[in-house]
C-alpha cells in the first residue's frame, strides 16, 4: 500500500486519508481481497480499541476464507459494494 498506511497486524491496516485529517481501516488478509472496513475523522475519534482491532482482525480472516462465488452474492445482495480500480469482470455478479 502506497503512502501512510500502518500494519495493525492480522490483515489489518490503518490508512491516513486527506492529509492526515481521516483515516480508514482497510482488511486485507490472503491477498485477495481489499475491504475498505471502518472511515473516520481523525478529530471524531483518535483511534480504534483493542476490542475494535482484535474485531476487525476477525473480519479480516473471515473474508480470507470467502470463495469468489460468496463474495460474488454479497456484492449482488449489496452486503458490500465494490470500488473498481479498471480491472472488470475478476469476480461473478
Amino acid at each position: 500500500m502506497l503512502g501512510q498506511c500502518d500494519d495493525l497486524g492480522g490483515g489489518v491496516y490503518k490508512k491516513r486519508l486527506s492529509k492526515n485529517l481521516a483515516r480508514s481501516i482497510i482488511l486485507a488478509r490472503g491477498g485477495r481481497y481489499w475491504v475498505y472496513a471502518y472511515l473516520f475523522l481523525k478529530k471524531d475519534k483518535a483511534n480504534i480499541d483493542k476490542q475494535d482491532l482484535d474485531d476487525l482482525r476477525d473480519l479480516a480472516e473471515a473474508y480470507s476464507k470467502k470463495t469468489d462465488g460468496e463474495i460474488g452474492i454479497e456484492l449482488k445482495n449489496r452486503k458490500i459494494v465494490e470500488i473498481c480500480d479498471g480491472n472488470q469482470g475478476q469476480i461473478q455478479k
